[in-house]
């Protein structure tokens, strides 16, 4: 569903998402906004984290923080030899 709204530009060329559409939407401040335009249209997009690089920045920083192994530790504890 469509809900309409408006907002106006300021003169710096920027316009306040109203408050009933962050909260509806969960945008929150510092997010990063795709913004599509064409014949007087214009499109916000939220920028999703891709999962992945989110759970690669997660294992990487329990591996850091020593609180995992990588796998050839966890291998050559157990006597697998996963070079084969």
């Amino acid at each position: 569903m469509v809900k309409k709204n408006t907002t106006k530009v300021d003169q710096k060329g920027r316009i306040t998402l109203p408050k009933k559409i962050r909260e509806e939407t969960g945008i929150k401040a510092g997010e990063v906004l795709f913004i599509n335009a064409d014949q007087g249209y214009v499109e916000l997009i939220r920028a999703v984290e891709d999962p992945m690089v989110k759970l690669k920045n997660y294992t990487e920083k329990e591996f850091n923080e020593r609180r995992t192994k990588n796998i050839r530790q966890y291998a050559r504890e157990k006597g697998i030899n996963i070079d084969e």
